[in-house]
């Protein structure tokens, strides 16, 4: 068998004696040594930095190459729905444009028709008319009141008494009453004399007025009148009351045997005022279009 080799022994202080110094090339080489060992780590570290760097960097580049891409779509997109939006915004200026004209034109037109209806007005009866003229009073024989428009009304304001019916209606055109159409014969006469407007117990005529009888009472315009009546016409005073007392309507009136007319006068009057004739109900007519 093999023999341990005797233990070494650890030489004393006195034989180890003092350490031998090295030599100057010796003291570089162990300097150089521990200078390299970092030098290498951060050399490493660098050089990791650097790897991670262009990787990252690479990455990144991609990325915003895509990024890129994609906002040259959206922007081609949006371009092309605001050129949409601006050919709309001109249509619609375009639009606006032709409707503030039209309310223009609209305006003219209602300015227009104003001041022809104000020009027509006193011809039309659509407005009261002031002015001179004549008025003539007509009395039957069987008057019995002032003439008010409400056949239910006497000439002091009280309601009539119920009266029934005769047995034997008497023939319209009897004598004893005043008939529509010796009204109707005296407005023509003044309409042919001149005048401008007429009223009948306050009842404006127009050109679409009537004249009609209705059992006992006479309609104008469908409002009843009762005798006494008051025909009233604005026009040339002198004119109008001259041409009245030649007529051969009032001639007539006055002097045919059995006439009704009890008192029918014609006299100048300095100012006379007529009330505008209630608006028409148009039943055929209809706008233009409509």
């Amino acid at each position: 068998m093999l023999l341990d080799d005797p233990p070494r022994r650890s030489p004393s202080p006195a034989e180890s004696g003092p350490p031998a110094e090295l030599s100057p090339a010796g003291r570089a080489g162990a300097g150089g040594r521990r200078w390299l060992r970092p030098v290498t780590l951060v050399l490493v570290l660098l050089g990791g930095v650097i790897a991670l760097g262009a990787r990252r960097g690479t990455i990144t580049t991609d990325d915003r190459a895509r990024l890129a891409a994609t906002l040259r779509v959206q922007v081609g997109e949006r371009s092309v729905a605001l050129a949409g939006a601006e050919d709309r915004v001109r249509q619609l200026r375009s639009v606006v444009a032709a409707a503030r004209e039209q309310h223009r034109q609209a305006d003219r037109d209602h300015a227009g028709a104003v001041a022809q209806i104000a020009a027509l007005g006193p011809e039309a009866g659509s407005v009261a008319v002031t002015g001179s003229g004549v008025r003539i009073k007509v009395t039957d024989r069987l008057a019995g009141g002032s003439g008010s428009a409400d056949p239910r009304v006497s000439a002091s304001g009280t309601p009539r008494p119920h009266q029934s019916a005769p047995t034997t209606v008497p023939d319209a055109a009897g004598p004893g009453r005043i008939q529509d159409h010796d009204l109707a014969d005296l407005v023509n006469v003044l309409w042919i004399s001149g005048a401008e407007a007429i009223a009948i117990n306050g009842v404006r005529l127009t050109a679409l007025s009537a004249i009609r009888a209705a059992g006992d009472l006479i309609l104008i315009s469908f409002i009843p009148v009762l005798a006494p009546y008051d025909v009233e016409a604005i026009g040339d005073p002198r004119r109008l009351v001259r041409r009245v007392e030649q007529s051969a309507v009032v001639d007539r009136l006055r002097h045919r045997p059995g006439s009704p007319v009890t008192s029918l006068t014609a006299s100048a009057a300095e100012t006379l005022t007529l009330p505008a004739a209630p608006p028409p109900v148009l039943r055929h007519a209809r706008r233009s279009g409509s």
